[in-house]
């Protein structure tokens, strides 16, 4: 899959004032220099046809609108005095404007060399104010036109107000594919891809989010964001109902740390339509290789096995808490996505476990904690904490109050660990197997000392990940169940992610 990326925040381009008073200036615009690549910067989209660039700014207003018809502020009474009437609260309605922005080349683009007319950036048929992403391009510079009606809106409605309900009203921009069936907006995009011969293969590029500036004189924020939508496309919502979203930042930039990467997507996708859809067993990764990787013994399914663990809480059991823990958690799309699917299942009520009885502990370094709190913030979700682990304590069984329980909690164990992209460094493979190793065992009277289940999801990069197989077996660790997930990828070579059910005594 591809992803469209920011190499610095966007920038406002002040149209030239006219010298002239019988003329109008110019609309300002948005100046954007993006890039479209795989989730490691790896490798550019090179697409066998040119793939088309729409962007859209999208701005919320507050409509207000009392009831009845309007009349004085005062009225008389049966004596001839005048008492003031209480006027009802106007009824409020958020209101998103969607402006689709005609994109152009960069007004201070370097002038061609003489005899050699410049060639400005191929338009797509069929979308006569979309500039294209063609093979061999690295980076994109583009300027998106502003009309004057949206330049007054943001004008007038600042990020920062919001309605008497308390709901902030956003100001974004949407870069994204022209083509929207090109674009991976929701988990029915991920788990039912496209079959490849129709033209596109398939593949997938993932749009990306920028908040605008409360005011013109403040610069784009450092993060992009990053949306996935959990139902699925044949649900019918209710209209009161807000859809469930998965929304997280990541860092502007080339730098690959701090960004969604591909197993964590494609996990948050697989467990979306486990707990909300239909999903039953895939195929699982080399099950005939004969190898160690896929014990396939116990006639079990991956989303059966994972449903039993996430959504089949005793009823009987009301102080039964679920206890989800993620290592290696990066800006935290897995285990924010996975409170959100739980507690959308408690809502559709297909769960007895929902957000008041779920506990989700997301931990990683230092430096990737900025961004997970933030994005735990972002969620509104109480389930969700945060807690730094680094793997060399875990391994030695040094864990974090939060990690070995403290308080009412104290001795207690996590029901299910999650991780996805952790295993392309391989010098802390051990020490990842051994923390695993090391976190506590649940003790029920009668019955053997038992790990947490552990899913691990990953995208197999190079042959030297192989040793992580044979290091969890080697800590007595076996699969119970697994699954194969093909990537969406625009015209390349077929990529999957692996996901494994690990469980141990």
């Amino acid at each position: 899959m591809h992803y469209v990326r920011l190499l610095r925040p966007p920038n406002v381009v002040k149209a030239p004032s006219s010298s002239r008073p019988d003329q109008k200036s110019g609309s300002s615009s948005l100046g954007l220099v993006l890039t479209i690549t795989t989730d490691l910067g790896e490798s550019f989209l090179w697409p066998d046809s040119p793939v088309g660039l729409a962007v859209e700014l999208l701005i919320e207003t507050v409509e207000r609108q009392c009831d009845g018809e309007g009349g004085d502020d005062a009225e008389s009474d049966s004596d001839g005095n005048e008492d003031e009437v209480e006027k009802p609260l106007p009824k409020e309605t958020v209101k998103t404007n969607v402006f689709k922005l005609p994109l152009a080349a960069p007004s201070q683009a370097p002038a061609a060399k003489a005899g050699k007319p410049g060639k400005p950036p191929k338009a797509v048929v069929g979308s006569s104010d979309a500039l294209s992403w063609n093979g061999g391009m690295r980076v994109l510079k583009l300027e998106a036109k502003l009309p004057k009606e949206a330049e007054s809106l943001l004008c007038s409605s600042p990020s920062s107000s919001s309605s008497s309900t308390g709901k902030n009203l956003k100001r974004r921009i949407c870069i994204r594919t022209a083509d929207k069936s090109l674009s991976a907006t929701h988990i029915q995009h991920l788990t039912k891809p496209k079959s490849a011969g129709n033209g596109d293969e398939g593949g997938l590029i993932m749009p990306l989010w920028v908040d605008v500036p409360a005011t013109a004189d403040e610069a784009f924020p450092h993060v992009a964001l990053r949306q996935l939508l959990l139902h699925d496309e044949v649900l019918k919502m209710d209209s009161a109902t807000p859809e469930a979203c998965v929304e997280v930042e990541e860092e502007i930039g080339e730098s690959i740390a701090r960004h969604v990467w591909d197993a964590g997507l494609v996990a948050v996708t697989f467990l979306a339509d486990t707990c909300l859809g239909q999903s039953t067993s895939r195929k699982r990764p080399r099950e005939e290789d004969g190898d160690n990787k896929a014990d396939t013994t116990t006639p079990i399914s991956l989303p059966d096995a994972l449903r039993s663990i996430l959504l089949h809480q005793p009823k009987q059991a009301k102080d039964k808490t679920l206890r989800v823990l993620e290592v290696g958690s990066g800006v935290g799309i897995l285990g924010i996505g996975l409170a959100a699917i739980v507690q959308e299942a408690g809502r559709r009520s297909t769960a007895t476990t929902d957000d008041d009885n779920a506990m989700f502990l997301l931990t990683d370094l230092p430096e990737a904690e900025e961004h997970a709190r933030a994005n735990i913030a972002r969620s509104g979700l109480s389930s969700l904490e945060y807690e730094n682990l680094d793997w060399e304590d875990g391994r030695q069984g040094h864990f974090g109050p939060a990690v070995a329980g403290k308080g009412d909690d104290a001795g207690t164990v996590w029901d299910l660990v999650v991780l996805s992209d952790c295993t392309y460094n391989v010098d802390m493979l051990p020490a990842l197997v051994e923390t695993l190793t090391a976190l506590p065992s649940s003790t029920t009277k009668g019955t053997k000392a038992k790990k947490p289940s552990v899913l691990l999801a990953r995208k197999p990069r190079h042959a030297s990940e192989e040793a992580l197989f044979s290091l969890m077996t080697e800590h007595g660790w076996t699969v119970r169940a697994s699954s194969e997930v093909p990537l969406p990828v625009l015209d390349n070579d077929a990529q999957v992610v692996e996901l494994y059910l690990y469980e141990k005594a």
